[in-house]
């Protein structure tokens, strides 16, 4: 078989790698010359393309700000993902609240992120929250969990109360303080206050 004809079939070759998976092939052709005749050898290279798994109902793609501390603060469209997310909580339910997702910056990071932002940069006490987006989420509360609380601003003070005592108290408490959610399976498993000087 010619050469070029060899080159012909190697192109129209159609490799399968895994069970539904994409893949691309790539044909290399190297001519090696020998007295009196030339030989043409094909080498393949076969690469698997990444996999995407996408459960109904549940948003995988998740795109991080990889300076951001926690899960980042850019997880896509609906509901939040699982994660540790630190942002504002607007309002307390019984069995949801609503979540103002925010970035939570220190170091290195917050330089840059307060300085990309037009802000004091360093920002004072090396921390920088960036909260660019005012739209909540609402974000289901796991039953009898706990929130790692300072009643009084004392950041010596870190006490755990359950999520209805905390959700009375803090609309009587006069000040607001970011927090962490934990999210697993889709709930709210943790809340702690992020204390700031």
């Amino acid at each position: 078989m010619s050469p070029s004809r060899l080159l012909i079939v190697g192109l129209a070759l159609v490799v399968a790698c895994g069970e539904g998976a994409a893949t691309s092939t790539t044909l290399v052709s190297t001519t090696t010359t020998t007295v009196p005749s030339t030989t043409t050898t094909l080498q393949l290279t076969t690469t698997a393309a990444p996999s995407t798994t996408v459960a109904t109902g549940v948003s995988t793609t998740k795109v991080l700000d990889d300076s951001a501390e926690g899960s980042g603060c850019t997880p896509g469209e609906g509901p939040l993902p699982d994660g540790d997310w630190y942002g504002l909580v607007t309002s307390r339910g019984n069995d949801a609240l609503d979540f103002d997702l925010a970035c939570w910056f220190t170091g290195d990071a917050a330089v840059q992120a307060s300085a990309e932002d037009g802000e004091e940069s360093p920002p004072p006490n090396d921390y920088y929250v960036r909260n660019s987006n005012p739209d909540t989420r609402e974000v289901v509360v796991g039953e009898n969990i706990e929130v790692a609380f300072f009643p009084d601003g004392d950041p010596t003070n870190v006490t755990e109360i359950d999520y209805d005592d905390w959700a009375d108290m803090v609309a009587t408490r006069g000040f607001e303080l970011g927090v962490w959610l934990k999210v697993e399976d889709g709930v709210i498993s943790e809340i702690s206050e992020m204390w700031v000087p």
